[in-house]
């Protein structure tokens, strides 16, 4: 949390400096620019699977959490459309809270499902979107548009934990630490500033493992978890 602050205050304090040296509002169009942004995201996993050895586990939820992210963006422009490739750092996390598969020697029959186990991710990743943009309006110093594209990501620096009651989880491996996204947002800007709303869908799957060792019974296996995971992101930036 500290971190974002500094980044979000920093990015701040590099609109204030250069202000000055050039009003915001000023129509800013020219054949080339460079865009300094930052904002926040959530993640939203989508489960396709979800399994204790060869038992599917089908109580479970989903927490969403706010993470970070900064990008430096070069646009090219062609009248109304633009081509708009950028470099993202990004961290972003996860929250899976689970039931554990209920048999008779752990949960009698009856009883409440409880939401006791959890699984949590920590992503740091470095991403490259390659973005076509069209201007649905452009007039003076505001404008809206609209831009599409795919997104390659990867992921340098993975925390993945669990943890529960019933027993000892730690995470193995994922299938692969690399993602390919499809990107559809809307931006408006306002002179020199602009406000970035995307959404992008993971274009694959990935498989998580985990081994467990039970506390209450004398067994031990594989907990695995295959998801796409998607993401909501807004950003604030300025164009230089």
């Amino acid at each position: 949390m500290k971190y974002g602050k500094w980044l979000i205050g920093s990015c701040l304090a590099l609109a204030s400096w250069a202000a000055p040296a050039q009003s915001i509002m000023e129509v800013y169009d020219k054949p080339c620019s460079v865009g300094v942004r930052v904002g926040f995201n959530s993640t939203f996993p989508v489960i396709h699977s979800f399994m204790l050895d060869d038992q599917p586990i089908d109580h479970f939820r989903l927490h969403y959490k706010v993470g970070y992210m900064a990008s430096v963006s070069f646009s090219v422009n062609m009248n109304q459309f633009f081509i708009q490739p950028a470099v993202n750092w990004e961290r972003c996390s996860t929250e899976i809270q689970f039931a554990w598969p209920q048999t008779d020697e752990i949960y009698p029959s009856g009883n409440t499902i409880q939401y006791d186990h959890k699984l949590d991710a920590e992503y740091n990743s470095v991403a490259v979107p390659v973005l076509v943009g069209y201007h649905l309006v452009k007039e003076g110093p505001y404008g809206l548009n609209i831009k599409l594209g795919p997104k390659g990501i990867y992921h340098y620096k993975k925390q993945q934990t669990g943890s529960g009651p019933q027993a000892v989880i730690t995470h193995q491996d994922d299938n692969i630490n690399y993602a390919i996204d499809f990107v559809t947002a809307v931006g408006v800007t306002i002179g020199r500033l602009f406000l970035d709303f995307s959404y992008e869908f993971e274009l694959h799957k990935t498989q998580s493992t985990y081994a467990y060792q039970c506390l209450t019974q004398d067994r031990a296996g594989t907990l695995s978890i295959q998801q796409r995971r998607n993401a909501l992101s807004f950003s604030l930036g300025m164009i230089f």
